[in-house]
């Protein structure tokens, strides 16, 4: 065995000249709309403005639309966005915008924020935004919005 100084390779045949190894990894953006209301969860693939619900009867685990691994709306938010969203065998930059509202909620609490983080990137976002309030419009989330990143 050799082995290539450039490229630091192990050789099997040190016959063999010294290759060059290039890998090319496709990084395709992707924006994710999720927005979570009592009961439901819709997701929105804002590149191809396809969107996929929940029925109305999801559980959440409280009432401050909280969730956890277990929870069925995690679950469920899961599905929906593998749906959404292309194969594994590329590697994806993903930013998830989340819009969580309930009627009876004026405002999220600190802890509540991260908590809605930490679901995020367990969906797999790399950049978390926050977008509160009842109506969200998709027109005004611009590529600007959207990859600049927040503190937790």
């Amino acid at each position: 065995m050799a082995v290539c100084e450039r490229e630091r390779l192990v050789l099997s045949n040190p016959t063999h000249h010294c290759w060059s190894l290039q890998v090319i990894m496709f990084t395709i953006h992707e924006y994710i709309l999720i927005e979570i209301r009592p009961n439901k969860v819709k997701v929105t693939n804002l590149k191809t403005r396809e969107s996929l619900e929940s029925g109305d009867n999801l559980t959440f685990s409280n009432e401050r639309l909280l969730m956890t691994v277990m929870d069925e709306p995690q679950s469920t938010l899961k599905d929906l966005i593998n749906q959404l969203t292309q194969s594994d065998l590329i590697h994806f930059r993903r930013t998830i915008i989340l819009n969580p509202y309930h009627p009876n909620i004026s405002e999220f609490s600190e802890v509540e924020k991260r908590s809605f983080r930490d679901m995020a990137e367990f969906l797999g976002a790399r950049i978390v935004r926050f977008k509160f309030g009842k109506e969200i419009s998709i027109k005004r989330l611009g590529s600007r919005y959207l990859d600049k990143e927040t503190s937790p």
